[in-house]
């Protein structure tokens, strides 16, 4: 009963059913209390367990080798390397052996906590020991030399497997194949995937999944689909994840070759597709959502034909088919369709349930069409048939505070909470996010004790919008803090926490900090991400550091990391701002070739490095190349280019350009009359810079402190006295 209970999840009640146990007077075994010391550590409830484990002992019962190894497993998962560690060193002292499943779980934990050298170490003691390891103990280690980056070492050690005369299993080439794809080495993937099959190993449904997710993320579209119909003949069914991906992959017609020709049929509650024997209508309503998701741009009607098709059958459809064309509709932006769904479901006997408007308020909010989410939510307040969960609320909280509407999402959570719903991880998540976003971090920390006191756990989302927040608020060393104790409390960072700390670091100019916690998170088996690469090589060109930053840029693109557009505008920028003119034009013309097209964020950082580099003819002629590639100069690249012809003295050219960009409806923003007034006063041409003033103070913004201070020193007494009486 304990055991069926942990496992279910409800491990108050298993608490319960063993203290009921001792109050009837029968005295718990050591397998009644390794059950409850499992529960306690798949709950992640380690403080609590490892008391159990105590009062275990006080008790007169002696741990076994079973008991210890769920401990040490629980305290591995949670980071806490240590107290594992001296759990484990007491278990010998106490005379128990470890056997295989503990040196496996040590093996484990090594390696998912980053000690990747300590695991080798590890490994190869075990054969001293007298423990011989298995499969599953090369597959872990496999597992933990790819995580670290050692492919070498993980082809080495498979190579292994063989000589001491096992055989590699489902698992171990499941590793192995997965390990092959993330460094993007297709053809030896696909040689393993062949000598799998010839040794009778045949891939189960999880090696199907990674064989077609790493060749469609591999652009190998055609070797995914041979698999996906391998697995198809096998009666194997994708996951969600994999479904996901072909939508994201495959084109309209690729897709619509997956699930046509469709043959619909009544067979009670089943129907049947010409590819596919017999399917539920749950399964057929999510064919109508990856249609609907699939055709995102190009054939919007293609789901809306197949449910047409479907209710001209006479077959009706429910409240989950209809829920999950909408779901379907609302994710790709078609919620207007979406509505008119909802508001047609009593024609087929359904209506509407808290999923319908759920999916729709979702997707009005995620559209910043919040005002329209709170009309829906009131209609679906009014009906009585409705009762709104925390999935809805959260929606709308979140969609409250993105935009800064702090006060109407904190009323929203009151009465929430007043209608006895309970908030969960990501009700807190959105209200600590919105505080730190708009500079509310005490509000944000209140939030957070709050979370904690009512027993809420944060979780790596929680810690992130609490770190950004403090460093965006200069709180550098609160933000360090929060960072360590988010790892003593057993949460594993993720490489996007590592992320928001090494931004940080580097917005505080700590680049040597931020270079060791980049170290840190590589040591740790995290590799880092494109995100990661270009906040670190933006805080280096900032700091001036060139050769450094071209060690890093060297090294993500070996370790498989595509530099993106924002990373190449990044690299554009430190040029730029580092002197490096030429070498960034060269970068610019190269980018092309790379299939990187320039956008008016990367032509205003040459410009105005052009301009900065007295080479204004070669900026004015980059500026007049944009509307050939298809941009549209913005306000920026407007500004970027008076700067640099007012730095020059071309008042003329200056004033035409102005002309130009009002003709072309990018009107002057407080920022741009502040240069335009700046740059005539420098050039003496008072009049007009007055007549800018003018025009400025007529859509009522007013001029910065340096603009007004080069007024007072450049205007007479007179021109003050009119000044005064005009700016009255």
């Amino acid at each position: 009963m304990i055991d069926g209970l942990c496992l279910a999840g409800r491990l108050q009640e298993a608490i319960k059913l063993f203290d009921l146990m001792l109050d009837r007077g029968i005295q718990p075994d050591v397998i009644n209390c390794n059950v409850l010391v499992d529960g306690y550590c798949k709950n992640r409830k380690l403080d609590e367990d490892m008391q159990l484990f105590k009062k275990m002992k006080q008790n007169g019962l002696k741990p076994t080798t079973v008991t210890y190894s769920i401990l040490l497993k629980g305290l591995y998962q949670h980071g806490r390397m240590k107290t594992a560690q001296r759990f484990l060193n007491e278990m010998q002292s106490f005379g128990q052996c470890p056997n295989e499943i503990t040196y496996g779980t040590v093996l484990d934990g090594l390696c998912k906590n980053g000690k990747i050298v300590e695991a080798m170490e590890f490994f190869e003691s075990m054969e001293r020991n007298g423990i011989l390891p298995n499969v599953e103990m090369y597959s872990i280690l496999i597992h933990g030399f790819f995580r670290a980056g050692k492919l070498e070492d993980a082809k080495k050690l498979f190579g292994e497997i063989l000589k001491k005369g096992l055989v590699p299993d489902t698992v171990a080439y499941n590793t192995m194949i997965v390990g092959l794809f993330h460094y993007r080495m297709f053809w030896q993937a696909d040689k393993l995937i062949i000598e799998m099959e010839e040794k009778g190993c045949l891939p189960n449904s999880r090696t199907y999944d990674s064989i077609i997710k790493s060749f469609l993320a591999g652009k190998v579209t055609d070797k995914a689909l041979q698999f996906l119909y391998k697995m198809r003949e096998r009666k194997f069914v994708p996951t969600d994840s994999v479904i996901s991906l072909l939508i994201y992959t495959l084109s309209t017609d690729e897709l619509k070759k997956l699930y046509t020709p469709l043959v619909i049929k009544s067979n009670g509650n089943f129907f049947q597709m010409a590819s596919i024997e017999k399917l539920s209508i749950q399964v057929f309503s999510s064919t109508f959502l990856i249609i609907s998701v699939a055709t995102i741009s190009s054939s919007k009607i293609f789901s809306r034909r197949l449910f047409d098709e479907m209710t001209k059958t006479g077959i009706q459809p429910n409240a989950f088919t209809c829920n999950t064309l909408m779901h379907g509709l609302s994710t790709t932006g078609q919620v207007g369709l979406a509505l008119q769904l909802k508001n047609k479901m009593g024609k087929w006997n359904c209506v509407p349930n808290v999923v319908s408007y759920s999916a729709i308020i979702d997707a009005l909010c995620k559209g910043g069409l919040v005002d329209e989410a709170l009309v829906l939510f009131s209609e679906m307040l009014s009906d009585l048939n409705v009762i709104p969960n925390v999935v809805v609320y959260n929606s709308l909280i979140n969609g409250l505070c993105n935009p800064g509407r702090l006060d109407e999402a904190k009323r929203l959570f009151d009465k929430m909470v007043s209608r006895g719903i309970s908030a969960d991880v990501t009700t807190y998540n959105s209200l600590i996010h919105g505080h730190c976003l708009h500079g509310q971090q005490e509000e944000a920390r209140r939030y957070f004790d709050e979370m904690m006191d009512r027993g809420i756990s944060p979780n790596t989302i929680t810690y992130n919008s609490m770190i950004d927040g403090l460093c965006l608020a200069g709180r550098l060393q609160d933000a360090v803090k929060l960072f360590d104790s988010m790892v003593d409390r057993g949460l594993e960072p993720n490489a996007f926490n590592y992320s928001v700390l090494i931004d940080g670091y580097c917005k505080n100019h700590k680049l040597d900090e931020a270079m060791q916690l980049f170290k840190e998170m590589k040591q740790n088996g995290l590799q880092p991400t494109t995100v990661t690469y270009n906040i670190l090589l933006k805080g280096l060109y900032q700091d001036g550091r060139m050769k450094t930053a071209q060690k890093f840029l060297n090294e993500m693109q070996s370790f498989g990391q595509c530099p993106d557009e924002v990373t190449y505008s990044t690299i554009l920028d430190g040029l730029c701002k580092n002197g490096k003119i030429v070498e960034a034009i060269e970068l610019f013309e190269s980018l092309e070739g790379i299939g990187i097209s320039a956008d008016n964020y990367m032509y205003c950082i040459l410009i105005k490095g052009l301009c900065q580099s007295d080479r204004l003819t070669d900026a004015r002629k980059l500026f007049n190349e944009i509307p050939s590639k298809g941009l549209i100069p913005d306000l920026v690249t407007y500004c970027v280019m008076l700067v640099g012809l007012f730095r020059s003295k071309m008042l003329m050219e200056a004033n035409k350009l102005i002309v130009e960009m009002e003709e072309n409806l990018c009107l002057p923003d407080a920022r741009t009359y502040d240069i335009i007034i700046k740059g005539f006063l420098e050039g003496k041409e008072i009049e007009k810079a007055l007549k800018f003033l003018r025009k400025m103070r007529e859509r009522t913004f007013a001029p910065s402190d340096s603009v007004i201070s080069l007024l007072i020193y450049t205007l007479t007494t007179d021109e003050h006295k009119n000044l005064k009486l005009f700016c009255s």
